[in-house]
């Protein structure tokens, strides 16, 4: 078992290196496990934080650790931003020119690397096998593992002789990594890379910052240029079915005055390349492309992912989607959704010629025009395609924010499952649908189905609602469509309780439509500080020949303009700045802000043209729940009481949230909170004794205080400067 000692040794490399605090979920746990010598199976959302899991560990142990990539982009970019760590890093691959292959390879065989990137076929290759069996090895990292499987979405043959890396090199522990993959994908993968005997870790598919959007498809120009309004100056990615739309939509943008590129397989790979890397370096803002585009891009300031056309699969549209807000930060995924598109996508998979993956095509866009038609919650929709349930609403996606009008739809969910009960066998959703609206075609007929009680229990919907309701017990986990079976629908433990227990089944009532335009949440952060830190990253990405986001990603901007550090221990508090990055670029970030405070007015700033505190921030910065109570407090003028109740919390956790966003910097109104007695609190505080105990100075005010509100007035003092 991984000792105490290595655990620290795995923390300290996690600060020092890259200049994190904590580690995400399941990282340690993983890491840990191949330090132990271990296999390891790792289902993670992009963004999740994957590629610490073996990267800590291989450069913990002894050897090199070589990661399969599929993309040589991918590559650069990971080994770009592992060298700008002080990483000992390199990839092998086609676009290496004869002398820096040869240089690479001798710094491989003198034990030099802790980590090499190869793509799969150079690396089963007989000359590169036998060199790796000569040398010490600290693991095998398998990236994006799905291509694995003809059950996934993205099949390559290439990856499927990976399992031979297991007889080979028996001793040497293997990582398989992807970010989508559903159960059936989850077993082939274990199966075709001999690991049905690691253990599985399994993180949250969900993705809180990211917003899903998806409008009725109408004017596509229009609603896209209205989008990115919401969006000035931000890195997004518009995903087209074709070439050519991919084409005419980039140059529409660019004569919109945006800089857009269009990037697909038909260009040729030095102009692909060039797109690509303008990209990563913040000179293109947006890519149109075709699905060609994305799997080979580690670009954590992604801000948005626009679907032109419909994906073919939840894990395309997922992986895609998943795209945007790596780091953490507010994004937004749109797509625009079109019957024609769906039609489109039929006929493609009907030209595919091996049955059963026609069959397994067919039910993956089923599953996706079931989620671009849901009426509840669309990320409990997404993550339960993946198997895992959401227990409330998210109350970040369209549905919502500007929920459907509901009803009681118990009775059809009633005849639903006795319909599937009469049934006796396995039938999808779309013979469920006739039955119910009571059809008598010809297969109905001759199957004597037409006798069934349930026959006619819907006939006053029409296929689309009915169709609706279906997708939507699906959704609340009454049923399970079974790809294995041709998609059948088949009731879970849950469908037990429909029409039983009494409780009412409540459903969205099919509207068909364009939602309205949702209000955007906005990063709590000094504004005029972040814009310059943005253009000295520039200056420093565009002299040292980096992406800007390996100098610092957004997350540690932001952080910087909400915490205004000014000395290197403030700095290392940062997120993301590790020892290599603090010595390279410390003092320019330094000096920038100590000029920013000097040539700004400390005392107060400008609000909805009204006078307010600057606070000093004396925590982290904001978490995703404070940045949205903030706002709803900003921008809707909500009360405490609305936000606990719009939030499903205790007003308790709403007040720890408000002390948080105060040691966060950020001002709330903690006076008018108070109310009349607030400067009889602040008054009687200036007389405490400065080492009496929180509860003594409680105890000695006049002022009925609850805790937690006077935890806020504490937060307040210290946040204007009062020691």
């Amino acid at each position: 078992m991984a000792t105490k000692k290595m655990k620290e040794q795995a923390r300290k490399i996690l600060k020092d290196i890259f200049g994190y605090d904590n580690f995400r979920p399941m990282q340690e746990e993983i890491i840990c496990s191949l330090l132990d010598g271990k296999d390891a199976f790792v289902l993670m959302p992009t963004g999740g934080g994957k590629s610490l899991c073996y990267q800590i560990p291989a450069i913990m142990r002894e050897g090199t650790g070589i990661v399969v990539s599929p993309l040589i982009s991918l590559m650069k970019d990971q080994v770009d931003a592992l060298t700008a760590c002080g990483v000992k890093a390199a990839y092998y691959n086609s676009s290496l020119k004869a002398a820096q292959a040869k240089e690479i390879l001798e710094q491989f065989e003198a034990g030099q690397l802790d980590l090499l990137y190869v793509a799969p076929e150079r690396l089963l290759s007989k000359t590169f096998l036998a060199k790796l069996d000569k040398l010490k090895l600290s693991m095998f990292a398998i990236d994006e593992a799905h291509c694995v499987s003809q059950w996934g979405h993205d099949f390559r043959p290439e990856y499927v002789r990976l399992g031979e890396l297991r007889a080979i090199f028996p001793d040497v522990p293997m990582l398989a990594l992807t970010a989508t993959a559903d159960e059936h994908t989850r077993e082939d993968i274990s199966e075709r890379l001999e690991l049905t005997k690691a253990k599985r870790f399994v993180a949250s598919f969900d993705r809180p910052n990211i917003r899903y959007l998806v409008a009725e498809k109408r004017q596509p120009l229009t609603q896209i240029l209205q989008f990115l309004d919401g969006w000035p100056n931000c890195s997004g990615v518009i995903y087209c079915l074709s070439r050519k739309r991919v084409e005419d939509l980039a140059v529409n943008l660019q004569r919109h005055g945006i800089r857009a590129a269009a990037y697909h397989a038909g260009i040729p790979g030095r102009s692909r390349e060039k797109v690509q890397d303008d990209f990563l370096r913040d000179r293109v803002k947006v890519i149109v492309a075709t699905i060609a585009f994305g799997m080979g891009v580690d670009k954590p300031n992604v801000r948005f992912v626009i679907h032109h056309d419909l994906p073919k699969s939840i894990e395309s549209y997922y992986q895609e989607t998943g795209r945007a807000g790596r780091d953490g930060l507010e994004s937004e995924a749109l797509m625009l959704y079109g019957s024609g598109d769906v039609n489109l996508v039929r006929r493609l998979i009907e030209n595919v010629e091996n049955i059963d993956q026609r069959r397994v095509e067919v039910h993956k866009l089923n599953s996706m025009v079931a989620f671009s038609e849901a009426l509840t919650c669309r990320r409990r929709v997404l993550l339960g395609y993946f198997g895992e349930e959401l227990n409330e609403p998210c109350g970040n996606c369209d549905i919502c924010l500007d929920p459907p009008e509901t009803y009681d739809g118990t009775v059809y969910a009633v005849a639903a499952l006795q319909c599937i009960r009469e049934l006796k066998s396995d039938h999808g959703m779309g013979y469920i649908v006739d039955i119910l609206r009571g059809s008598n075609n010809a297969r109905i007929k001759e199957a004597q189905h037409d006798k069934l009680k349930s026959h006619g229990a819907g006939s006053d919907l029409n296929a689309d609602e009915l169709t609706s309701i279906l997708r939507q017990l699906v959704h609340h986990g009454y049923f399970v469509q079974d790809v294995s079976r041709r998609a059948a629908m088949l009731p879970t433990k849950k469908a037990e309780r429909i029409g039983a227990t009494g409780e009412p089944i409540i459903l969205a009532k099919y509207q068909p439509g364009l939602r309205r335009q949702l209000k955007r949440l906005g990063a709590s952060r000094d504004e005029p500080l972040f814009k310059k830190l943005v253009l000295l990253r520039e200056e420093l990405a565009e002299r040292d020949d980096l992406p800007p986001h390996v100098v610092f990603s957004d997350v540690s901007l932001t952080e910087m303009a909400q915490r205004k550090p000014v000395s290197d221990d403030e700095l290392r508090r940062i997120s993301g700045v590790g020892e290599h990055k603090l010595e390279a670029f410390g003092e320019e970030f330094r000096s920038l802000i100590s000029k920013h405070i000097a040539t700004s007015s400390n005392k107060a700033v400008k609000s909805d043209g009204k006078e307010i505190p600057m606070l000093i921030a004396k925590g982290p910065g904001l978490n995703d729940t404070q940045t949205y109570i903030l706002a709803q407090l900003r921008k809707e003028g909500m009360s405490l009481q609305e936000i606990a109740a719009q939030q499903s919390i205790s007003e308790s956790t709403v007040m720890k949230h408000f002390v948080a966003i105060i040691r966060a910097g950020q001002y709330i109104d903690v006076p008018t909170l108070v109310g009349k007695e607030f400067d009889t609190v602040m008054a009687e505080l200036d007389d405490v004794d400065p080492y009496a105990s929180l509860t003594e100075i409680k105890r000695d005010l006049t002022v009925d205080l609850d805790n937690d509100m006077f935890r806020l007035v504490l937060a307040w003092r210290e946040g204007i400067g009062v020691a």
